[in-house]
């Protein structure tokens, strides 16, 4: 979700059809935006006033959503630091990525060109400085698919990279990095989203349940499931050992009776997700229904503007556009990684 087009939209500013509403949609295309504001394109649409409170009811939820996650996330101070000033406490919360990352960030572009032929890295450095892919080819004299099919070689390099060195420095803004690009595209680099998917349709629906009671959003839920699955994966079978043997008879049963003949990835979630429930309760938090109920409000009032209930809407609404994209994605990690084209495929 876009702040900067979120804090726009809350204007509810008139379109040029009489009784609509002007909504933004950030547009990484900057040649198909339709406006600009802080240096970045936006689409612009022309909705109701039904679907513009709509809209911004979902955009509302992920903004908290965001914000609570930012002050879940954020290090406490150390005593020596209690001497800051206010200014200076200020700047601390606010504080940009790391230098130490950004630096980190340059090196392995730097080494992730030395790999590239001197045309690939043409291409790549031309699409960073905005040139469209269309331009690009007119420039280097060669097919649009030629460039396209060089910009994702190259892509894929740098997302290996990158995924890669957060494994193995276990990096939080890697993981930011991955919910953003899923809550605008509903999609995540290396197909991690596919990945994740297969793993969280794995996990038995009352362990789902038990986890979205000590979890405050779904957001935080799935977040701390990229989390674990990208921990580093070679102590896995030890951290499974370590977990049984310490297991109750009881904890020890349920795992057996749904977990044993899981891969090993969806018993690694599946351990860490309630070692971290664990961790909450010994702390002394308290679990709630704040996840599922927010999801359930937001679709409500969804259904409430078309005069269904929530069931009804999900069902014809949600559901539908949910199988639809899902399947597309499926579709497309099966094809990158086997070169062969799914035909059929059937989502539940």
């Amino acid at each position: 979700m876009d702040k900067l087009a979120y804090h726009y939209n809350k204007k509810k500013l008139p379109a040029k059809t009489e009784g609509k509403y002007l909504y933004y949609y950030p547009c990484e295309d900057m040649e198909s935006a339709t406006a600009y504001m802080g240096g970045r394109g936006f689409v612009t649409i022309e909705v109701t006033e039904k679907e513009w409170e709509a809209l911004i009811e979902l955009d509302r939820i992920e903004y908290n959503n965001e914000h609570k996650y930012v002050r879940h996330t954020t290090e406490l101070l150390d005593e020596e630091d209690e001497s800051l000033t206010s200014k200076q406490l200020e700047n601390f919360h606010v504080k940009d990525t790391p230098i130490d990352t950004k630096v980190a960030n340059y090196h392995y572009k730097k080494d992730l060109y030395n790999q590239l032929t001197e045309d690939e890295e043409k291409v790549l450095k031309m699409l960073e400085n905005g040139a469209t892919q269309k331009n690009i080819a007119k420039t280097l004299n060669v097919t649009q698919g030629y460039v396209s099919m060089i910009k994702a070689k190259a892509q894929y390099n740098y997302d290996y990279a990158e995924q890669t060195t957060a494994i193995k420095t276990n990096c939080p803004e890697y993981l930011w990095k991955c919910w953003n690009l899923f809550t605008k595209k509903l999609e995540m680099p290396m197909f991690l989203d596919v990945e994740m998917e297969y793993v969280l349709r794995h996990l038995h629906p009352n362990d789902i349940a038990h986890f979205l009671y000590w979890y405050y959003s779904l957001g935080e839920f799935v977040r701390f499931s990229i989390r674990y699955y990208l921990y580093n994966e070679e102590a896995l079978e030890k951290e499974k050992s370590e977990y049984l043997s310490k297991a109750s008879d009881q904890e020890l049963a349920w795992f057996l009776q749904n977990y044993a003949d899981a891969v090993p990835l969806v018993q690694i979630v599946y351990i860490r997700l309630i070692t971290e429930v664990e961790c909450r309760r010994e702390r002394g938090l308290h679990g709630n229904n704040k996840a599922a109920d927010g999801l359930y409000t937001a679709v409500e009032k969804l259904a409430k503007r078309v005069n269904i209930s929530p069931e009804e809407y999900y069902e014809k609404r949600i559901y539908p556009i949910i199988v639809n994209i899902r399947t597309r994605r499926i579709k497309q990690f099966y094809r990158f990684y086997s070169g062969k084209t799914l035909k059929k495929l059937n989502y539940f």
